[in-house]
């Protein structure tokens, strides 16, 4: 191979190489315009410390701060709450530790089956009404 041709291939390939990252950075920066749809679960959490409808409420706005939790719905009657997650966004093990901060005591979890609550939760329900548990209303839990 003469000096020219072995000159002129080293610059073409520079060149493709320095087109090549261009073009992955170029791609790096521009956002996805794919959707990634949500992985819904559901769990039902064993809590300690609730005694009073205040106390489902707290649980209630402390989903609103814990990203990738669309809802807990909590029972001071029962001691439980089901927590609605996305997977993608978050885990059960950090939704029990945002929880935690809340003052309340998140003790175990088990998957959650919605239709099967939702025949033994109305009788329940229908029965009761909760009332704030010995004073402790606005007390730290």
């Amino acid at each position: 191979m003469n000096k020219k041709m072995a000159i002129t291939l080293a610059i073409l390939t520079v060149i493709t190489l320095i087109f090549g990252a261009y073009v992955v950075n170029l791609a790096s920066k521009r956002e996805s315009n794919t959707t990634t749809l949500p992985i819904m679960k559901s769990k039902l959490v064993k809590i300690e410390g609730m005694t009073c409808e205040a106390c489902e409420q707290a649980l209630a706005g402390a989903a609103k701060k814990i990203k990738g939790v669309e809802s807990i719905t909590a029972s001071a009657k029962n001691g439980n709450a089901v927590v609605k997650y996305d997977l993608i966004k978050t885990d059960i093990d950090r939704v029990m530790k945002e929880i935690r901060k809340t003052g309340y005591r998140p003790i175990s979890y088990e998957d959650y089956d919605e239709k099967r609550d939702k025949e033994e939760s109305v009788t329940k329900e229908l029965n009761s009404t909760m009332k704030c548990g010995a004073g402790k209303c606005g007390e730290s839990h």
